[in-house]
């Protein structure tokens, strides 16, 4: 009875907290952080259900090895995504009051160079390692609605980072891929060959 008690506080705390967020999106006309909200409510939600009452053999989980062993590596790549493009944010970005979400400087250098959008690139790859690590249905589930939403975020961002910063952000658009890792890697190692073939 106390695993559901606390597995109940825990994701009411989230929602309230997540419903707050998405209620001042809303009003302030920013879908991107609607959907960034939605899907950290159930990313979280995934990680408190699993961990309060999953672990304790409520519903039946896969037991993959190798599959575990893949989600831990893919923690590595997603905190690298979300650290570094938060500390961009805030350094380099010139966020208005502090918020990262009302930056008034475009980035297109270090890891924005790479994909557009790494922020939710990270986010949807912490919700596949999460399926991976815990392999049940609701995390599954969960788990495909979390990348669905952050992907979501994504293609809004590009909208509200159009009108803000107009025709410079879409030149940006063509040359750097939304979450294509290996395009956004190919297209700068070409960019470093003709570069040093020009020095040469």
């Amino acid at each position: 009875m106390i695993k559901y008690l606390i597995c109940v506080v825990l994701c009411a705390v989230l929602w309230i907290v997540n419903i707050k967020e998405i209620i001042h999106a809303m009003k302030n006309r920013m879908p991107s952080e609607v959907f960034i909200h939605a899907g950290l409510g159930l990313f979280f939600s995934i990680m408190i259900i699993e961990w309060s009452l999953g672990a304790f053999s409520y519903w039946e989980r896969l037991d993959i090895f190798w599959l575990k062993i893949i989600g831990f590596i893919l923690f590595i790549p997603s905190a690298y995504l979300e650290w570094t493009s938060h500390e961009m944010l805030k350094h380099k970005g010139n966020p208005e009051g502090g918020k990262l979400d009302a930056t008034t400087v475009f980035l297109d250098s270090g890891i924005y160079r790479i994909v557009r959008q790494p922020m939710t690139f990270g986010l949807a790859i912490w919700s596949i390692a999460l399926i991976l690590v815990f392999q049940s249905f609701l995390s599954l589930i969960l788990g495909i609605v979390c990348v669905l939403c952050f992907w979501l975020s994504a293609i809004k961002e590009g909208e509200h980072n159009i009108s803000k910063f107009g025709e410079a952000y879409r030149q940006y658009m063509q040359k750097v891929p939304m979450w294509n890792v290996l395009n956004g890697l190919l297209k700068e190692w070409r960019i470093a060959k003709s570069r040093e073939r020009e020095r040469s």
